[in-house]
């Protein structure tokens, strides 16, 4: 492998290392890169030629044929260009160019050998390091922001001359970049953003969000128009706790590959796609598969408001993405696979007018209405959301509440740093596999004897069991107890009652 020329190709947002191979033999002239590139690779012939060009190497009646391995993975993207140039230099030059195994070579070029940078960029230095390279060249890119969350050293180049140097272990002149390729946004001031204690009410409502902004937990509010539905789900951006710098290049990729603006922030994405929003646009794909909305919101908050304005289909749609924490397109020409852990939050009326079950205003819609309307949500989607609020309109004298949501952060920080340094992976309560979360969440004999009782009588099935270990894991990590309590055990058993109620408050409406 050491003799081999490495770069690292990308398939969605998982890399894998490519080794660059060439050979130079007389012939006729020729140039011919082999190993499924695409048009833009093919394209690269021209750019590494005039790069030859450029160092004074001589290839007449030569024929180079460079191989881009694996050879059964499409390659796509201008980024191994400065790797095939090296790869046929080595074959050329009398003087060595070493090239040990703990470097990679990430680089566009362009007609007279500068350096340049390439789309995917960013991804594919995360997944270098991810990959276990110790040493990145690069284009002559800002890369102090990214060296804040990478363990490689990241090393800009100019051009093929100090590249070369560098790889024959000669020094480089320390370059000043002028154009920044990413750059730090300041964590947006909570303070322009609605605050939990400027919402009035609706005490049991925040105390779901809480533990859903814990432990990443899945949320559904329900309720008339104006009962602060959309006033709680954009203070709950507010509470959740700023991304680590690992986890913010890993957001920063996503957008960087969707082509989405987004700055280098520590504060998690929120996305709120509007229920006109086609399955492809939510879930991802295209022609050339794209990162869709629920990826665009990993690490952070989906908020799905007008739930009962979403076709069934799209909706089904977020099942196994909400259940593996990834969501895999496949097309004719490739499959890729994107991550999209985020905590669903979604609001939705009663029925089509918003006033079924009001104490307030009658309701104009029919029962096959209200049916239709509500049975949007499927049983299996509905089961896979932790919490499910119905809400009411609080008067305008119900006495505003004392805590902000900078000391709720503080307890939502404190809880998913519990459950990071349990599980040694970002993963939270919520999205960890099943059988890490039943070795690791401390859960007694007779506790579990309670849960799997409580279960039998209320012919709840084993995912919701799990489910119940996950909230009162949650629970007892606000409290900072390394052991799961009775009384945390009786809360999530509480909020699993509170959805099975709603539940069949619509069934009983839906008929009548």
């Amino acid at each position: 492998m050491g003799q081999d020329v490495l770069s690292v190709g990308l398939e969605g947002m998982k890399g894998h290392i490519v080794r660059v191979e060439a050979n130079v033999r007389s012939d006729k002239d020729q140039f011919v890169i082999v190993g499924l590139p695409d048009a833009s690779i093919k394209e690269s012939k021209e750019r590494v030629l005039s790069c030859l060009h450029a160092l004074d190497v001589d290839l007449d009646m030569k024929k180079v044929t460079i191989h881009l391995s694996p050879a059964d993975k499409r390659k796509t993207g201008t980024g191994y260009d400065a790797a095939m140039l090296v790869a046929v230099l080595r074959e050329v030059m009398k003087e060595p160019i070493p090239f040990d195994a703990s470097t990679c070579i990430l680089a566009s070029l362009s007609l007279d050998g500068r350096l340049e940078s390439f789309h995917g960029l960013i991804p594919a230095i995360q997944q270098a390091v991810l990959l276990g390279f110790k040493r990145v060249l690069l284009p002559p890119v800002d890369v102090r922001v990214l060296g804040k969350a990478l363990s490689a050293e990241l090393i800009p180049l100019a051009d093929v001359h100090q590249l070369l140097d560098c790889l024959r272990g000669q020094g480089v002149i320390a370059m000043d970049i002028p154009n920044v390729l990413v750059k730090e946004e300041e964590s947006p001031d909570v303070s322009h953003q609605p605050d939990f204690a400027s919402v009035r009410g609706h005490k049991e409502a925040k105390r779901a969000l809480e533990i859903a902004a814990a432990g990443g937990h899945h949320v559904l509010m329900t309720g008339p128009p104006g009962c602060g539905k959309s006033m709680l789900a954009d203070a709950f951006h507010t509470i959740l706790p700023d991304l680590p710098n690992e986890e913010m290049l890993e957001v920063y990729s996503i957008y960087h590959l969707a082509k989405e603006r987004r700055g280098f922030s520590s504060r998690p994405p929120y996305r709120s796609p509007h229920h006109s929003a086609s399955a492809i646009s939510l879930i991802g794909g295209g022609t050339y598969p794209k990162p869709g909305e629920i990826s665009l919101a990993h690490r952070g908050v989906l908020f799905l408001d007008e739930l009962g304005e979403f076709s069934r289909k799209t909706l089904d749609m977020l099942r196994q993405p909400m259940e593996s924490g990834e969501v895999t397109i496949s097309r004719v020409r490739q499959s890729v696979t994107y991550p999209s852990s985020f905590t669903l939050l979604a609001a939705t009326n009663p029925c089509p007018c918003g006033y079924h079950g009001s104490n307030e205003r009658y309701c104009t819609c029919t029962p096959q209405q209200v049916r239709a309307y509500q049975l949007k949500a499927s049983g299996p989607l509905l089961d896979r959301l932790d919490f499910v609020l119905t809400l009411t309109s609080v008067g305008l004298k119900q006495e505003m509440p004392a805590e902000t949501s900078e000391k709720v952060r503080i307890r939502t920080r404190q809880a998913q740093l519990l459950q990071k340094n349990r599980y040694n992976s970002p993963s939270l309560n919520g999205t960890v596999a099943g059988s890490v979360l039943l070795a690791t969440c401390g859960l007694t004999e007779r506790q579990n004897e309670l849960l799997e009782t409580v279960c039998f009588s209320k012919k709840w099935s084993n995912r919701t069991l799990v489910k119940l270990i996950r909230l009162a894991r949650t629970i007892s990590d606000l409290e900072g107890l390394e052991y799961i309590t009775k009384a945390s055990i009786e809360e999530a058993i509480h909020w699993k009652q509170v959805a099975d109620l709603h539940q069949d408050a619509q069934r009983i409406h839906g008929t009548t």
